[in-house]
């Protein structure tokens, strides 16, 4: 780990933490009151927040870092997008394949006698919850930004930025925690196990070649 880049070290350490406390949430709480509560937190400039958030992982941003890369630092072009179709084949075959018909927030609390609040303007999915698409993107995305930007912080802000994401998806009733967590576990791995076959063993087989 310490032969890691300092900005790598603290995004998974971010990662790991994040991951700890939405599992702590899950296994301690009821759906109703996971969703409940964050449910509650509802305000306009929270809706306008979130709804940014969610908005980062869409094709937009992923692609532009892309051109980004392809100009700054071109050896890095295919990995990340390697991961991207790594991430996004994992999540896709997850949804469809082996979570078929699992029910979001929405279809889920159907029958309950409860007023979900939901943020105008935003389409409400009902099926193929698990895992969450938009937190696998971001996670992905992000791992590969905290790479470019080096920095033990910029790492740290860079984990917090894909948590967000992750807590837009709660916060919008599309997704559970739980298909959050799942989300960024694959987003995170997809990226490193791409990092680490294509650019840090090649690193590492530089520095010291007769390894």
């Amino acid at each position: 780990m310490n032969q890691l880049p300092a900005s790598i070290r603290s995004f998974i350490r971010t990662w790991l933490f994040f991951e700890v406390l939405v599992w702590i949430y899950v296994l301690a709480f009821s759906r109703f009151d996971q969703m409940r509560w964050i449910n509650e937190w509802h305000q306009p400039i929270l809706d306008l927040i979130f709804r940014f958030f969610t908005s980062l992982a869409e094709v937009f941003l992923p692609l532009l870092f892309a051109l980004f890369l392809y100009f700054q630092n071109r050896k890095w072009v295919l990995p990340y997008l390697g991961s991207y179709l790594l991430s996004t084949l994992i999540t896709q075959a997850l949804k469809h394949l082996v979570f078929a018909g699992n029910m979001r927030p929405f279809a889920y609390f159907r029958n309950e006698s409860y007023d979900w609040y939901t943020v105008p303007g935003v389409f409400i999915n009902e099926f193929n919850s698990m895992p969450s698409g938009h937190t696998a993107a971001a996670w992905f995305m992000f791992f590969w930004m905290a790479l470019a930007a080096k920095s033990a912080r910029w790492g740290v802000f860079m984990a917090c930025m894909a948590t967000g994401v992750a807590l837009s998806r709660v916060y919008l009733f599309q997704h559970f925690p739980i298909d959050t967590a799942v989300g960024a576990i694959i987003g995170v791995l997809s990226s490193a196990t791409l990092y680490y076959l294509t650019i840090f063993k090649k690193s590492a087989h530089e520095s010291n070649p007769s390894a």
